[in-house]
């Protein structure tokens, strides 16, 4: 298997191990790969958490921002003086929910070494999981994909008026749904589905997103 500074032997050696343990006590390669899933989202919680709440910051501030769009509209370099100022009054970093996704990337790039080089059929199981073949492409999996995506862009509620935004948030999912249909095999692309409803989860027990709202209340964070 081969690894490098992105993907350290580290982290592929025990996602391997771990695996190989799911595959044998499920007798199932998607099922040992869902429960892998989630032992990697229990394990990066701590910066999901973070990354919720940068988001949720955010969005209390959309309003502001959104005033100060409006008023320097015609003025681009005062609106940038003004919202570095709010940022900084507010406390918040708009590029502070990127750091966990930075962090997550070797996790990411370690896990698919793992699948690529991992063979069920060495331990006399199959690839098989419901209808697919998880040694080939799947496009109901590269479709759940998009629907993932989409689903969870909705229900962070994140709002913008900036039309460019908007498409982007059509683009993203649909660019990430071809990814999907053209990895080699779909194993990645399962662990990539869970994962993300997984997210949707935990931000629905999360307090704060405006899809949410009132189902555990929304203050409580610092």
């Amino acid at each position: 298997m081969i690894t490098s500074f992105l993907v350290p032997e580290w982290l592929v050696q025990p996602m391997t191990k771990l695996l190989e343990v799911f595959l044998k006590w499920t007798g199932n390669y998607g099922v040992a790969i869902i429960l892998l899933t989630v032992v990697v989202r229990i394990v990066i919680l701590p910066l999901t958490v973070y990354q919720m709440r940068s988001m949720k910051r955010m969005q209390e501030v959309q309003p502001l921002m959104k005033e100060l769009q409006d008023k320097y509209k015609d003025n681009p370099e005062k609106l940038n003086q003004e919202l570095m100022a709010l940022y900084q009054r507010e406390k918040v970093n708009p590029f502070s929910g990127c750091l966990p996704l930075l962090v997550q990337l070797p996790i990411l790039y370690a896990l698919f070494a793992v699948f690529n080089a991992f063979d069920p059929t060495k331990f006399n199981y199959t690839y098989q999981f419901l209808w697919a073949d998880l040694s080939q492409r799947d496009i109901p999996l590269a479709i759940l994909t998009v629907v993932s995506m989409i689903l969870q862009q909705y229900l962070t509620g994140m709002p913008t008026t900036d039309p460019n935004q908007r498409v982007m948030m059509w683009i993203m999912p649909i660019m990430f749904g071809w990814i999907a249909f053209t990895m080699p095999t779909s194993s990645i692309v399962l662990y990539w589905v869970v994962s993300t409803f997984f997210g949707l989860i935990q931000q629905a027990i999360y307090p704060g997103f405006p899809r949410f709202k009132g189902s555990l209340g929304s203050k409580g964070e610092a």
